[in-house]
């Protein structure tokens, strides 16, 4: 006998019929369908698509429009008119919406759970070592399903007491960058939050991440980089000509070494051994998916997290569109960095449409490649943008990096020009900082 899912349809419709009455709650209530899979009725899963692409565009939503336009595909899939009325003739109250949605998240928590738990109990009995995936995806949604138990509410004077005391003590919520101009627009990069760093190739965003590990590193925290695009020996090159301040990138890339160079090498390894040792940093080139990532993050606990970047991250689910699959790995970051208390800095491509902007290469929100599903869950989006790759030397030399601040949820957005030296893989807080330690 098959077991049934916990599911609740006339709760589904209710919240579906208030949506069509009330159309103004929609942004209220959306929050809590993220996932088309909340509707366990697969003609609810379709009419609150319907509603959804109705409201995007601006269409006027009602009992009579969204019943004109179901189609006879629709129609003998379940969607029928007939269900649209009887989804708003029983709505309720219309202030309750937004607690029926939450019931309905809830439910599909529980589905989750029991069906993860069936897989896992099949894979564990075969030895199947892809069990281990699976029990790092079920924590995470175990976590969300306890979130709603109500013996998880806090009182206001412990949440007052935790406030006051993470306000007081600045460094237990804010991890500061270590380059006071990228600092301006937030204070920092908060825990529990996530940072995208987008740019083209060659303008430096990766560069930007190894600075900032490097910096977070000097002042004792636990860091973690996932390198998707270079194995680890290339990030590692970057990582000793940034900590030796002396040696080539382009020459330690062709492996071309004077006698004092490999003096420095050694130099650069002393130092790397200690300050990037195995208590305080990890670093992986190895992992493709989110679950594997998710499990090391789970075991190491960091204090932030590195990764490079987030379009490289292969995808386990029946999401078909790129742009879906981005969306959920977001959100799974997002839920990681809350669950581990942890800063996330996610690296990422941008799409083309910057190449046919003339008024300005600096790049923009929209340039995010899959730029509605990343700009939407991230608290900063800054963008790097290296003009003396597009100008040379008419426009603002190669010593100096654009920062710009696309998204700063608490805090400024604007634009900034950063040092940079190119061969040393090193950014400065400005260029005038960075030409003061040039020799001469």
């Amino acid at each position: 006998m098959d077991t049934i899912l916990p599911c609740d349809e006339s709760t589904e419709d209710a919240v579906l019929g208030a949506v069509i009455i009330y159309p103004e709650i929609y942004d209220e209530v959306a929050l809590y369908f993220t996932d088309i899979e909340v509707f366990y009725q697969s003609k609810a899963r379709m009419l609150w698509e319907k509603i959804s692409l109705m409201i995007r565009r601006k269409e006027e939503v009602n009992l009579l429009s969204v019943a004109a336009s179901i189609t006879k595909d629709e129609s003998s899939s379940g969607l029928t008119k007939y269900y649209v009325a009887q989804c708003t003739s029983d709505v309720g109250v219309k202030g309750m919406t937004h607690v029926h949605a939450r019931r309905l998240f809830e439910k599909f928590l529980m589905r989750k759970v029991i069906v993860k738990s069936q897989d896992i109990k099949e894979k564990a009995s075969n030895n199947d070592p892809a069990v281990y995936d699976l029990l790092t995806e079920a924590h995470t949604v175990f976590g969300e399903l306890i979130e709603f138990r109500p013996s998880m509410a806090q009182d206001i004077t412990d949440i007052i007491s935790t406030t006051l005391s993470s306000m007081k003590r600045k460094d237990s919520l804010l991890i500061t960058t270590g380059y006071k101009n990228l600092d301006y627009f937030s204070g920092g990069l908060t825990r529990g939050e996530i940072t995208i760093v987008g740019g083209r190739p060659g303008h430096g965003k990766t560069t930007l991440l190894v600075n900032m590990l490097a910096n977070v590193l000097e002042k004792g925290y636990r860091a973690v980089f996932f390198s998707r695009e270079l194995p680890n020996s290339e990030l590692l090159k970057k990582i000793i000509c940034l900590e030796s301040q002396e040696l080539s990138y382009s020459l330690v890339r062709k492996n071309l070494f004077t006698d004092d160079d490999l003096a420095r090498l050694d130099s650069a390894v002393s130092i790397i051994k200690k300050k990037y040792n195995k208590d305080k940093f990890l670093m992986f080139d190895n992992l493709k998916d989110f679950a594997s990532s998710a499990a090391e993050v789970k075991k190491f606990k960091p204090d932030i997290i590195f990764d490079d970047y987030i379009q490289l991250i292969a995808y386990k689910g029946r999401e078909e569109q790129r742009r879906l699959q981005i969306e959920k790995l977001v959100n799974d970051y997002k839920w990681l960095a809350k669950e581990s208390n942890a800063v996330v800095v996610l690296a990422s491509q941008l799409n083309r449409a910057i190449e046919h902007r003339h008024k300005t290469y600096i790049p923009q929100l929209s340039d995010l490649a899959e730029s509605g599903a990343i700009e939407q869950v991230a608290e900063n989006v800054f963008f790097t943008y290296y003009d003396y790759k597009v100008s040379g030397e008419k426009g603002k030399g190669k010593n100096c990096i654009t920062i710009s601040a696309g998204k700063v949820r608490y805090g400024e957005t604007g634009v900034v020009d950063i040092g940079y030296d190119g061969g040393k893989c090193k950014i400065y807080n400005t260029e005038k900082e960075m030409t003061n330690e040039l020799p001469f």
